[in-house]
């Protein structure tokens, strides 16, 4: 009887293992997604091009868009801070202020993209550890692309 239980124990364990190691396995942590969507405000914004971009910062070429997003980058770093020793886990946030994005959306060609400007609302996505690894969706609110 003992050894009965020892191994539908065993394996919830196992599972409850593994099924931590899905969820967490597939979140950037929060300097992977600074590097990849931050933008510098030292440069100015009309200055930032997605061909380069991309190829700049290892973006997938599988994915037909990448987002970027203008700002300081402590602004992302603090958006899943619900005081200053507590964060949002495992929650989507739409942030109340715009942001300034770049949308680079992939043209036929798979090494070509098309820039796309805007001022627009972005909803995050805060990890397990309480910090941003995605971005979940974007509403424009103004076009400023030239």
């Amino acid at each position: 009887m003992a050894s009965t239980l020892k191994v539908p124990g065993s394996l919830w364990a196992l599972l409850f293992t593994l099924s931590g190691l899905l969820v967490h396995g597939q979140n950037l942590s929060w300097r992977d997604f600074v590097k990849q969507h931050h933008l510098s405000t030292n440069w100015a914004f009309s200055k930032y091009q997605c061909n380069h971009l991309m190829r700049e910062r290892g973006i997938p070429k599988d994915k037909n868009y990448h987002v970027f997003i203008y700002t300081l980058w402590h602004r992302i770093v603090h958006i899943c801070m619900r005081n200053w020793r507590d964060h949002h886990r495992n929650i989507y946030i739409w942030v109340p202020y715009p942001f300034k994005i770049l949308k680079c959306i992939r043209k036929n060609s798979k090494s070509n993209y098309k820039d796309y400007k805007s001022y627009s609302y972005i909803e995050f996505h805060c990890s397990m550890h309480g910090f941003v690894d995605g971005i979940e969706d974007t509403r424009l609110l103004e076009d400023i692309s030239t």
